[in-house]
């Protein structure tokens, strides 16, 4: 028997429902039997062809605690956590599934980890070995081997038993750092801020929670709320004429002067005749876009579906468990050379409403998007077949999948082009311009969820003379930075370094639900993030002695200290040890602050 392991029980049936002729059954490895004042536990499983046997998990099956000497928060446990090694012991959060696994594996002939195909899912696919290992099953007394699936279809299931890779423990370990770094910084953080703010804080009440990418996306949003507090507005003065339907603007516009500005309202105010002087047309193109990955669908499915980016993530991955699309964790935006385009566009053809337009693309041989170097181990995410009318009956799902699947039909559209044309001309001796843009050709428009951007303009020609409807001026002021949307958010994070495409989506539901920042509703359905009270009062009391430690460039650091361990440049529990002695510094610091109130 060959056991294979998963990470849910979706996946679970759709390789047992690849292979064919499988069971469900309740797993108990003892047998059934009942212990005194204990009831018989186990798991289901699926026996697959009287070849497998398939044990799906639900998600980490271990995980960091604090050892039971410190379970009483006091600043000395939190000396402990950053000095002994010991104070933290990773632990089965669910028995069941780990004597499951020892039961089965040393039955097994072979062990096949088929948990998700992303770093995540390496990190379980250790624990899974780690557990097996204290039943005496090794990778020397048993072959081990990995199936890394890119779509859930039977086929590519079935054709990735024939090509399963070596286990990669520097990628495991790469997250087994960041993991064990979190537990240690958010375990003594969250002890430290409590013990020793929480009356600062929140009057004495709840846990001030602390962690490292938490906190440095906190602080990204008291910095713009800061920026916009203490934001003064500027007046300005704007001068606009109306020829024939277009809206000129005064060429010095904005004027900052008041005076200067009624000065030349009053010289054109009445003024008749517009004189055209210079008139410049030319085309420019707009390319399509590139393909999607994991960071731009959840910018663009939160922005246009109006929800947060984990729920954008929780429905990428039920349309990949029902083989809808490729695998949804993915940095990657260039396809592989081996990637069938006309293939897919094919079956997109005759299972989707955009039949016609994939078919269009086929008969005019635009299968081939451009592509640079691939390094990644899966596609962009990719529509790989269309929705049933019974798949349909979640309306977020399905937009979602048509966001998706117009991002891939419009990769291979042809470039938009526009007229681009500027007109200037004067006014009683005073410049004015105006601009527009008009769409000649939609290209990838055709089918993109975004319009092409365009502003209307009338022709005019050199030379020409034309009345002047109307002269206004206009007051304004100068407006703050906005508040992050979720999707701005996520694209502040990225760019910065906080985080990865698997932690980004849930650390603002994090923040919501410890009352750090509320989510705000604004008109047309969009939403911005605003800080708490709470969360402004904890920045501005740990940003001085924590600067460093909540700061961006911190975060990020780590995060590239961890893509060297999943390169196997770096020691994954030196960095662990580095971490603590890092942060300890941090505690002494912010203990200086408690001592000085």
């Amino acid at each position: 028997m060959k056991l294979i392991v998963t990470e849910k029980e979706r996946m679970a049936q759709n390789i047992a429902r690849a292979l064919g002729n499988y069971s469900r059954r309740l797993f108990r490895p003892d047998g059934g039997t009942r212990r005194e004042g204990r009831r018989a536990s186990g798991v289901y499983v699926y026996d697959v062809a009287g070849e497998y046997v398939i044990l799906p998990l639900s998600g980490h099956i271990m995980g960091y605690v604090t050892s039971k000497e410190i379970d009483r928060w006091s600043h000395a446990s939190v000396d402990s956590i950053l000095s002994d090694p010991k104070s933290l012991l990773k632990i089965v959060l669910r028995r069941s599934y780990s004597m499951a696994l020892r039961a089965l594996a040393r039955e097994a002939s072979e062990i096949i980890i088929a948990t998700d195909s992303d770093e995540e899912g390496e990190n379980i696919g250790l624990e899974v070995l780690e557990i097996i290992g204290e039943a005496g099953v090794t990778m020397g007394s048993k072959r081990v081997s990995r199936l890394w699936l890119t779509t859930t279809m039977p086929e590519d299931i079935r054709s990735s038993f024939s090509r399963m890779r070596s286990f990669n423990f520097n990628l495991a370990k790469s997250v087994e750092a960041r993991r064990k770094v979190d537990a240690i910084v958010g375990f003594s953080g969250t002890r430290e801020l409590t013990l020793s703010l929480k009356k600062s804080v929140s009057n004495g009440r709840g846990v001030l929670s602390f962690g490292r990418v938490q906190t440095s996306t906190l602080w990204l949003v008291v910095e713009r709320e800061r920026e916009i507090l203490s934001f003064v507005p500027r007046p300005f003065w704007e001068i606009k004429a109306v020829v024939k339907d277009t809206t000129f603007l005064h060429a010095a516009c904005p004027f900052f002067d008041k005076a200067e500005a009624f000065r030349i309202y009053e010289r054109v105010k009445d003024a008749k005749e517009f004189f055209c002087d210079l008139v410049e047309e030319k085309e420019s193109e707009v390319s399509p876009p590139k393909p999607l990955n994991t960071s731009e669908m959840l910018k663009v499915g939160s922005s246009l579906l109006h929800t947060s980016p984990s729920k954008v993530m929780s429905l990428a991955e039920d349309l990949y468990l029902s083989s809808l699309i490729t695998y949804p964790r993915v940095d990657n935006q260039t396809y592989s050379s081996s990637f069938n385009h006309e293939a897919n566009l094919e079956k997109l053809s005759r299972t989707t409403s955009f039949g016609e337009y994939a078919k269009e693309l086929i008969s005019k041989k635009l299968t081939s998007p451009s592509r640079g170097r691939f390094s990644e181990d899966h596609e962009p995410i990719t529509p790989i077949n269309g929705m049933k009318e019974d798949q349909k009956r979640n309306p977020l799902e399905y937009r979602l999948y048509e966001l998706i699947l117009r991002h891939y039909l419009s990769i291979f559209g042809a470039k938009a082009r526009f007229l681009e044309r500027k007109v200037k001309g004067t006014i009683n001796g005073e410049v004015f311009k105006a601009d527009g843009r008009t769409l000649i050709d939609k290209g990838f428009y055709a089918i993109y969820y975004f319009p092409a951007k365009e502003k209307s303009i009338d022709s005019f020609s050199i030379g020409s003379k034309h009345p002047v409807k109307e002269v206004s001026i206009l007051e304004g002021k100068t407006e703050p930075p906005p508040r992050y949307t979720q999707s701005g958010l996520l694209s502040k994070m990225e760019q910065v370094g906080i985080g990865t495409k698997s932690t980004r989506p849930g650390m603002i539901e994090t923040l919501k639900s410890r009352n750090y920042i509320r989510i705000e509703r604004a008109g047309g359905g969009s939403s911005f993030i605003r800080p708490t009270e709470r969360g402004m009062k904890l920045i501005e009391i740990i940003e001085r002695p924590w600067g460093r430690y909540i700061s961006p460039e911190f975060t990020a650091r780590v995060e590239e200290e961890m893509e060297k361990i999943a390169q196997g440049r770096r020691d994954w529990e030196e960095l662990v040890s580095l971490e603590r002695k890092t942060f300890a510094e941090a505690i002494s610091a912010i203990r200086k602050i408690r001592s000085a109130r």
